[in-house]
């Protein structure tokens, strides 16, 4: 009867680790919609096709930015180095690089018409 419990309570911590570690994985997955959120980026842009909202008033809606840049253009306007519509972005982004690209490649997919 002991080394019944024994195995039972084995069997039972395997699955358990293995649950564990399968969740943990899901969660090291870079989503550019979290990231977005994360970083604050809401504090001056919406994303109203996504359901993101900011507090700010006469924040810049981001719905179809996908339309008028690249990933690269994103990417570069995000650290400073370039330019769109003659602006330059406020902030530079403090994330990794891998969290850039997510990021800046997640702003190329959002091509919704914006509202007016």
């Amino acid at each position: 009867m002991k080394d019944t419990f024994l195995y039972v309570l084995f069997i039972s911590a395997i699955v358990a680790l293995f649950a564990f570690a399968f969740s943990f994985s899901q969660d090291q997955g870079m989503d550019g919609k979290r990231i977005f959120t994360d970083s604050k980026c809401n504090n001056c842009h919406t994303v109203t096709s996504e359901g993101i909202a900011s507090k700010k008033i006469d924040a810049v809606d981001l719905s179809g930015a996908g339309a008028s840049g690249s990933v690269q253009l994103f990417k570069s306007f995000l650290l400073k180095e370039a330019k769109i519509n003659d602006k330059d972005h406020k902030v530079k982004f403090k994330g990794s690089d891998a969290e850039l690209s997510t990021l800046a490649g997640w702003l190329t997919i959002l091509k919704t018409e914006q509202k007016k």
